[in-house]
């Protein structure tokens, strides 16, 4: 009975491995010190490109902090009856090669609707200048936004980091 079970279990090993195994290339590039990783995992190809730019709102940082100051209902938190208090919210999006915006979650979970609004916020935005790599290929990238809510008795102010 053992000995039928190794067997079985030495044919299942040769028949899964070459499956399991899969060819992997790094690019190194001293001049920009940087990696180029590429390859596949379970039949999904894999590629982390070495970024040259990251991607940007046009107009910039300000220009995006701009467009959520005067985007964001700040009054969403008192509407739905929030502490009074100091909120960090943390939403993360991809810049697709593109340069809309995916994948819009969150990392924070403060409630009150201020996650929900913030969000809603970035998926009007207007499509971004997508991350580069040092090859001159447009790339996804994910990006973290924190807008800070200080709740008072009937007072939203927000800061975006």
């Amino acid at each position: 009975m053992k000995v039928t079970s190794v067997i079985i279990l030495l044919v299942f090993t040769i028949a899964v491995t070459p499956t399991l195994l899969h060819a992997q290339s790094f690019t190194i590039d001293t001049l920009n010190n940087s990696i180029d990783v590429s390859g596949n995992f379970n039949g999904g190809e894999i590629h982390l490109p070495a970024v040259k730019s990251r991607p940007d709102f046009p107009g910039g940082k300000k220009a995006w902090q701009d467009f959520l100051l005067s985007n964001i209902n700040i009054r969403i938190p008192v509407a739905n009856k929030a502490i009074p208090g100091t909120y960090k919210v943390m939403i993360r999006f991809i810049v697709g090669s593109d340069g809309k915006l995916w994948g819009i979650g969150s990392d924070s979970n403060c409630g009150y609707g201020m996650e929900l609004e913030v969000m809603r916020c970035i998926n009007k935005s207007v499509a971004w200048i997508p991350a580069e790599t040092n090859r001159g290929k447009k790339v996804s990238f994910t990006l973290r936004t924190i807008v800070i809510f200080t709740v008072a008795l009937n007072d939203v102010v927000i800061s975006i980091l």
